[in-house]
């Protein structure tokens, strides 16, 4: 109750009883003015929402006796099917819902909504499996083409990768499951309450119409064909001698495609279900690193890229920048993990993260407290001579330099941002990747490359654009020669006087 304060339930249950009676159901009472109003269409809309869809917007609606019952049988069905296709109904619902609230704004956002609300279902319980005549013509036959020569297992195993990362046959899997989800119920007992039902065989052509006409709106913007919000609810019309539906038509198409799904959807009387994950009004986001980085529980060296990512943000916020209570976490017992875990690793690549941590925390503490095994871990200090991301922040943050060419710094400079963002790889975090261009900037002013020079230094500025100081070093510049660049002075906060030896101890390390 703490998470929902009951609004949500009452929000969700307020969209059911309006898709299951065809009426306007909310809590809010301004909603339901706008909505049901007769007098004017509001700003986007040629005509009042009671006008597109019967019943729904009807200011005074005549219920019966049926409808307690049609209501509670739907519920019970609803919150008795299984998780899975309990989330994808009420996912359908909300967008059904949604669909007829944007009639009296946008009547082409309604529209998609309206197919949305099917294509969500479609796409998740159909079942379908893709096939390769199913990927779009022209993309299959450049790929066969390419292929054409290939080993069979390995022009199978291509084409079965391009299937698993694509949304093949999008349209037609909508229209084959809401076809499959037309009971003999829409065109005998629920036509008769409608004008103008729309008969199988326009269907099928008409299904077909509106998932283009929804991929035109997603993808371009495209209004809706003005000839599908005609008056009086007739459920199809022709636009270019295509059976269209209007909104009348695809309401009920939809409303009737997802009660099937939800009457037919298999009911279960208990589920194994982690409902903490459902509340509404939570969001998971990560815990700060001071309550995680040193703990050794299952850790190995793949974790070492993401502990040294948040070793960094802390080293960089406590030592480089000198923010006001902010912390480096005493690391102590992982690094005695680390100890155990380096000498078994054959890669240098696998080592580097955690010999990053190793050695960059040991700056911080006095040489009375490192631990017993420093010293044996010195041999393989050799690691940080070639170039990596790891090694670059090793040696600027304690004052030395790399003594790499320029072409490898570039290198690195352009595989780092690369990769950086992807997969299981070290993040040195926004102020020291600002240093990393400023550092190769300085080096490219130095041999007189001032062109690339000026780009490192605009790359820098957009890599961190929250830094007031690198914004004002770029704006100062003139067309004249440039001056020296260093990342530091740029970069970092000038230490008080009083403070300079400990903070330059901090920042940069003993020098050497």
């Amino acid at each position: 109750m703490i998470s929902t304060g009951g609004a949500a339930l009452l929000s969700d249950f307020a969209a059911v009883v309006s898709f299951v009676l065809n009426i306007t159901c909310t809590s809010d009472p301004n909603l339901a003015r706008r909505l049901l109003s007769t007098e004017r269409p509001s700003l986007g809309a040629e005509d009042v929402p009671s006008q597109l869809i019967g019943r729904t917007f009807d200011k005074e609606v005549i219920g019966n006796a049926s409808d307690e019952q049609v209501l509670s049988q739907f519920v019970t069905q609803l919150v008795g099917l299984k998780r899975k296709q309990f989330e994808g109904a009420v996912r359908a619902i909300r967008r059904y819902v949604m669909g007829t609230h944007r009639i009296s704004n946008d009547l082409s956002l309604a529209y998609s909504l309206f197919v949305m609300s099917v294509e969500s279902l479609a796409q998740r319980f159909d079942g379908h499996v893709a096939e390769w005549t199913d990927y779009e013509h022209q993309k299959r036959q450049r790929i066969d083409d390419a292929l054409d020569g290939a080993q069979p297992e390995t022009a199978a195993k291509v084409r079965n990768a391009v299937l698993a990362n694509e949304h093949v046959a999008a349209a037609r899997r909508f229209k084959d499951f809401a076809l499959a989800h037309i009971a003999p119920s829409f065109f005998r007992e629920e036509a008769s309450h409608a004008r103008g039902p729309i008969n199988r065989t326009d269907l099928t052509i008409a299904l077909q119409q509106a998932y283009s006409i929804r991929s035109g709106y997603v993808h371009t913007l495209t209004e809706v064909p003005r000839q599908i919000s005609v008056r009086g609810f007739p459920e199809a019309i022709e636009v270019e001698g295509r059976a269209t539906l209007t909104f009348a038509g695809l309401a009920r198409v939809a409303r009737h495609i997802i009660m099937q799904f939800v009457e037919r959807g298999e009911t279960v009387e208990r589920e194994q279900f982690d409902y903490r994950r459902s509340f509404p009004n939570i969001v998971t986001l990560p815990l700060a690193s001071a309550y995680w980085i040193h703990q050794t529980n299952g850790f190995t060296h793949e974790h070492g890229p993401s502990r040294l990512t948040a070793f960094l943000g802390q080293w960089t916020a406590a030592a480089l920048l000198r923010q006001p209570n902010a912390k480096v976490t005493d690391i102590r017992p992982l690094l005695r993990k680390i100890e155990e875990i380096v000498p078994g690793l054959s890669k240098a690549s696998q080592r580097l993260p955690l010999l990053t941590m190793y050695f960059l925390f040991h700056r911080l503490i006095p040489g009375e407290e490192r631990l017993p095994k420093f010293e044996e871990m010195e041999r393989f200090v050799a690691d940080f001579n070639e170039p990596s991301i790891e090694s670059f922040v090793a040696h600027i943050v304690t004052d030395q330099q790399p003594g790499w060419t320029l072409e490898q710094l570039e290198q690195l400079h352009d595989g780092y941002f690369k990769s950086s963002r992807s997969g299981n790889a070290t993040r040195i975090g926004l102020v020291l990747e600002a240093a990393l261009s400023l550092y190769l900037a300085e080096l490219n002013r130095a041999v007189g490359n001032g062109a690339r020079a000026r780009d490192l230094i605009a790359f820098a500025t957009e890599s961190c654009p929250a830094h007031a100081a690198l914004r004002a070093f770029e704006a100062a510049l003139t067309k004249e020669a440039l001056p020296e660049i260093c990342w530091y002075k740029i970069l970092l906060p000038p230490p008080p006087p009083s403070q300079s030896a400990e903070i330059d101890r901090l920042a940069l390390g003993a020098r050497q």
